[in-house]
């Protein structure tokens, strides 16, 4: 089992397509070592909000390299250059959100991987956003991989939210760019061809992994998170498609030949196989 945690609900940016309410509480860093400690995780990811603003991320970092458990930090990329020394010595994997060119990030990203830090990209792909890629693989193309992040709205109306015959189109035009690159890539698949193995598999990531809020409770997923009641008990939840917020509140006409899935399942574009976010780059 792997353990994620929402360290912090602090962020220095505030964009659309964020799931949490940013507001500002950070989980007690006496909680995470004592879910640490009695799970045994082999992977901790560390997401937020932005966790380099959690207020005992140095301390966590270090918990958690003398424990040996490997570490992927989600971030923007901001503060990178503050913290890279802890984070090289935590050998902790970064998982950096870049939809746009950003000299401060870059800037930080590359002295990450001169640093010998491994460096994974996301990117939240639109059809506005896809006109950077190019851009962003050339300047980074020593990261290890890239996932496509496909756009959720979780009721604010604020993200659009693509239909299949926009989503997947968009997705080839964006991995024939990233493969020119040699960057392997990954997507969110987000929907699924009716009558497919896919539809009758419907992948969800819960009941695997442990997902905690900053609130200290469980959830069982991050899209879930301020969606529903968490658990004070720190066990993985199953959840099943029906009673998942996003889908059922997000449904596709009838007359759709797709169907909606997790818009978090990872697929890999060079296998086909689905993943789920927390395994990402565990087997790279």
């Amino acid at each position: 089992m792997d353990v994620a945690f929402n360290v912090t609900r602090k962020c220095n940016k505030g964009c659309d397509y964020c799931y949490l309410n940013l507001t500002g509480e950070d989980l007690p860093l006496e909680r995470i070592t004592e879910i640490v400690e009695s799970s045994n995780p082999e992977t901790v990811t560390l997401t937020g909000g932005e966790p380099l603003m959690y207020p005992h991320i140095e301390d966590l970092l270090g918990f958690l390299s003398e424990r040996k458990t490997h570490v992927h930090l989600l971030s923007n990329g901001i503060l990178l250059d503050d913290y890279l020394s802890v984070i090289r010595e935590a050998d902790a994997e970064l998982f950096v959100t870049c939809n746009e060119p950003n000299e401060r990030v870059s800037q930080n990203l590359h002295r990450a991987n001169r640093e010998g830090i491994d460096v994974n990209l996301h990117h939240v792909l639109t059809k506005e956003s896809i006109t950077s890629l190019d851009d962003i693989c050339q300047d980074l193309d020593f990261a290890k991989s890239l996932l496509l992040l496909y756009p959720t709205d979780l009721g604010d109306g604020k993200v659009e939210m693509y239909k299949p015959d926009e989503w997947f189109p968009l997705l080839d035009s964006a991995i024939s760019k990233t493969q020119s690159y040699g960057i392997k890539t990954y997507f969110e698949q987000a929907f699924a061809k009716k009558g497919s193995q896919l539809e009758k598999q419907q992948p969800c990531p819960t009941g695997e992994d442990l997902f905690i809020d900053s609130d200290g409770k469980s959830y069982p997923c991050c899209l879930l998170v301020d969606k529903m009641q968490g658990s004070v008990e720190p066990t993985p939840i199953r959840i099943t498609p029906e009673r998942c917020y996003f889908i059922r509140n997000n449904p596709l006409p009838e007359s759709s030949e797709y169907i909606r899935i997790c818009p978090i399942v990872i697929t890999d574009k060079y296998d086909g196989s689905l993943q789920f976010p927390s395994h990402l780059g565990d087997n790279e």
